[in-house]
Formats: C-alpha cells, structure tokens, sequence
C-alpha cells in the first residue's frame, strides 16, 4: 500500500512539472488579457489607373488609430501612411509603377501599440501599354485644303476614346500641336495649314471604371498629305483621233470653266460617234522628281439633266510613260488601272478618289461606253486634287 501511494505521489509531481512547461512555451503566444485587433479600414474601393491603382478607403473613429499599410505582392511590397496627415480621415492614395496584370492589396490598420487589425482586401488590376495597343485609332476620309485651312474628315472615334489631337506644319513652317476633336465628332479644321504636307494625329482613351486618361505613345502619320487643288495650267490633253465636236475640244475640260460652252464633246458624226474606247490621254508636264500624285479627281458633267450625263463605264489609268489615245490595245499595254467602275448620272459632280494617290507625270481616261444610244461622251471638268510627292514630308 505505501508503495502504491509512493508512486500516486511521483506520478502527481511528474504532471505537475509537464505542465509548467506547456504553460512556459504558451506564454510566448498568448497575449495577457487577450490579443487586441483594432478596427480595420471600412468603405474600402480602388479605380484603374495607367500603371497604377487609386485605393480609397476611411479611417475607423477610434482615435488610438494611428497609421495604415497597404501591402502588395505577397506582401513583398509596402506603403505606410499616417492618419495624421488625412484630418478627415478619408484616404485616396496612389499605387503606381504597376505591371499591366491582377494584384491583391491587403490594407491594415494599427494603433499607438503596434497592434494590427485584421486586413481588408482588394483585388484589381491597373490598364497598361497591351490594353493601349489594343485600342484602334481613327482613320482619316479625307484632308483638302478649305480656303487658308485644311479640313480633315475622320472615322468615328473606336471603343473608349476620348480625344483626337493633330500635329502639323502651318504656312510660316512652325509646326504645331491642335485639339481635341472629341468622339462625338469626324471633322476638325488645321488652321493655317501648309498645304501638300503629311499631318499627324494621336488619340487619348479611357476605361469605363478607369480614372486615367491615357495618349497614344506615338504619333500616326497621315496616309496622304493635305491635298489640295493641282494647277493644271500647262497639262496637256489629246483625245482618240475625231472624237471632238465642233468647238468642244478636249482642252477645255482643264480650262476652269464649268460651263456647258467650254466642254469636251465625243464625235456626233455617225460613223465615229459609237465607237470605243474614246481615250483622253493627260500629261501633266511634271519635272523629273516632281511629279504629281493625285488622289482625287472630281468629274463635272451636264447640270441641267440627268439625261444628258453620258459617261457610264469609266477606268482611269496613272503612269511614268505617256499613254496613246488611239491605242486599241490599252487594256495590255497601259498597266494596271487605279480606276475603273460604272459611273452614276444622279449627279452632276461626282468625286472619284484614288486609294492610294499614285505618283505620275501621264493619265488616261478610257471610257469603254456610253448611257447615250448614240454614244456620245461629254465632259464639262475635270478638276484633280492632290500633291507634290517630293514636297509632302
């Protein structure tokens, strides 16, 4: 019997002693009185910036409350703020030099102790140089001279732009930055404009939920200069042999004149007036390096009546060696046109554009029929739209 309690007795300081230390060990974990979380950040939201992340977020009433971190990457990465320097307590603070990707932010709070509040977190990611790239530009209609300054038409503005700005080269040589034409908008006017030379134009966008309004990183560079009326003064013009009419001779479709006098008029004689192609082949006299290029031609024909608009089947060819208006053979030997359609008689004056603008000193237009049974072919004007190529940079 003593033996048994002898050993009752050990066994009592054994456990005694086991627990004292399980006690020592807790003590390094368990906070006396417990541990104290202060309040976390509350109203927590972020906005999409470029390369960075806008977090907002208020501070909780308790006044023990001293600073804030908001941690990133893992925590990684950290900033401190102060309570102190946001007397009204509401926080809006700048995440930048961010990758174009997700990031988790975990933002704490901590008291005069050091005590931390559990994290608030927020999952977001900024807009950066793919989302930009990602973005299409407008494309330019058009770009004529209008009196002293250039008229450019564009497309409408693409998903999440905001702005159109231009860069471009006034009369005086300075070159200027102008804008902003906004989305709502397809025109804007270069004031000043030289004409003949190549503009450009960049675009600003932003994110439905983005806070950022971010540039183009680089300019794009008009398809073609500012065109402007080409001074047809000394081009020259022969038509297929006996098709001119009377007074009506080829010249006077560069004569300035919108005139039912001062026309081109095919044969009426009846034995040469169906007969096609009918050719008028241009030479613009350009000296070497400074030839033409011309992008637009506007055609002028009767203004009275539609009827007496002729011309149907029209191919315009651009070119460095001349053309032979008596050529039968043009389809082989004038190349590959920059024109060809079936032209329309709602309209008196119609605009045919050449895309891309060709560089040439000789043109030709062959027309293959005619809308008159008797096939005649009457043209008032012919007024081209262009530029020196040699000059347009």
């Amino acid at each position: 019997m003593k033996k048994i309690l002898y050993l009752a007795f050990i066994s009592a300081i054994a456990l005694a002693a086991s627990c004292a230390k399980q006690d020592t060990v807790y003590k390094d974990f368990v906070k006396e009185g417990g541990y104290i979380y202060p309040a976390k950040p509350i109203n927590t939201s972020a906005e999409q910036g470029y390369q960075r992340i806008f977090l907002k977020w208020e501070a909780p009433m308790d006044p023990s409350l001293r600073t804030a971190k908001v941690f990133w990457d893992n925590r990684t990465k950290s900033l401190e703020f102060n309570y102190s320097d946001y007397p009204d307590g509401k926080l809006e603070v700048v995440i930048d030099n961010l990758e174009d990707r997700s990031y988790t932010f975990n933002i704490v709070n901590y008291d005069a102790e050091g005590n931390a509040s559990l994290s608030t977190e927020i999952t977001t990611a900024p807009f950066g140089e793919s989302w930009l790239v990602s973005h299409a530009d407008r494309s330019v209609t058009s770009a004529k001279m209008d009196g002293d300054n250039a008229r450019i038409v564009m497309t409408k503005s693409t998903d999440e732009m905001v702005a159109t700005k231009f860069r471009y080269q006034k009369k005086d040589g300075t070159i200027v930055e102008l804008g902003s034409m906004l989305p709502d908008e397809n025109e804007f006017i270069l004031e000043d404009a030289m004409k003949g030379k190549i503009f450009e134009y960049k675009s600003a966008y932003l994110p439905a939920n983005g806070k950022d309004v971010v540039w183009a990183t680089s300019w794009t560079k008009s398809p073609d200069p500012i065109l402007f009326q080409l001074d047809v003064s000394n081009w020259k013009v022969k038509a297929t042999n006996g098709q001119e009419f009377s007074s009506y001779t080829a010249d006077k479709i560069f004569d300035g004149i919108i005139s039912s006098s001062n026309r081109w008029h095919s044969s009426r004689t009846s034995s040469t007036a169906k007969i096609f192609p009918k050719i008028l082949a241009i030479d613009t006299q350009s000296e070497a390096g400074n030839e033409v290029s011309i992008a637009s031609l506007v055609l002028y024909q009767s203004s009275a009546d539609a009827t007496y608009r002729y011309i149907r089947d029209l191919t315009i060819y651009i070119g460095d060696k001349p053309y032979d208006p008596n050529d039968s053979n043009y389809e082989e030997n004038f190349g590959e046109p920059v024109f060809s359609k079936t032209m329309t008689r709602s309209e008196s004056e119609q605009t045919i554009n050449i895309k891309p603008s060709k560089v040439g000193r000789y043109m030709a237009l062959v027309f293959t029929n005619s809308y008159n049974t008797n096939g005649y072919i009457d043209l008032w004007e012919l007024v081209p739209y262009g530029y020196i190529a040699s000059e347009a940079e």
